[in-house]
């Protein structure tokens, strides 16, 4: 009687290790497990937050070439002359846009004066804006582009930019579509935010600007100096 206790009791004991070393091999496999999803899961938010700072520092990149190329006088003399040769009709009209950056903290960080006019006579002024730019996380090169409340308050500022600096956001309108402009090759395009107003399919660019040249919707400008 005796033996066969101590038997059911070495039976019994070697059952309870054998299932405490299977508990604990497997909370270790699980723990291992955890620990490399863990891990794989930190690699992989890191490479996300990588690739979005590549990412927003390529569009930053890019958002410093559209500034350079953007401000200086044009005009759409070449267009005007092949309407004139062409017998277009009706001819686009023979403007002169001037654009200068400006500083107007209260409006963002990125901020130029637009001033379309006859170039046969810069007296007649056709439409004064202001163009905000901005990077986006998710849409990229963001532009505002701003109407003038009172536009004679503001016209002519090309020839003192320091006047902008006391715009503020009660002074201006924005106009409903924001553009998004994006680099292909070596100019950029911008169009309409989808989202908000989506563009005809297979339309034209809104905007399209290049080394020295310039198209707003139908107007083809190139840069005088």
């Amino acid at each position: 009687m005796a033996e066969s206790a101590r038997a059911a009791t070495a039976s019994a004991t070697a059952r309870a290790a054998a299932t405490a070393i299977a508990a604990a091999t497997a909370s270790a496999t699980a723990r291992a497990a955890a620990t490399a999803m863990a891990a794989a899961t930190a690699l992989a938010i890191l490479g996300l937050l990588g690739a979005c700072a590549d990412e927003s520092k390529l569009r930053e990149s890019e958002l410093i070439q559209l500034l350079a190329l953007l401000p200086g006088r044009y005009d759409n003399s070449e267009q005007a002359a092949s309407d004139a040769g062409r017998g277009a009709r009706p001819p686009h009209d023979l403007i002169a846009l001037i654009i200068v950056k400006v500083y107007t903290p209260r409006l963002g960080h990125h901020l130029f004066y637009a001033q379309e006019m006859a170039a046969d006579d810069p007296r007649r002024v056709m439409s004064q804006k202001m163009y905000s730019f901005q990077v986006d996380g998710k849409r990229g090169i963001v532009e505002t582009v701003y109407q003038f409340v009172e536009p004679l308050r503001w016209r002519d500022g090309q020839r003192n930019t320091e006047l902008f600096t006391s715009v503020v956001t009660e002074d201006v309108q924005a106009e409903g579509c924001q553009l998004l402009w994006k680099k292909s090759g070596e100019r950029f395009i911008a169009t309409h935010d989808p989202g908000v107003c989506p563009d005809a399919p297979g339309a034209a660019p809104q905007a399209e600007l290049g080394a020295g040249v310039l198209s707003i919707g139908d107007y083809k400008f190139r840069k005088v100096r």
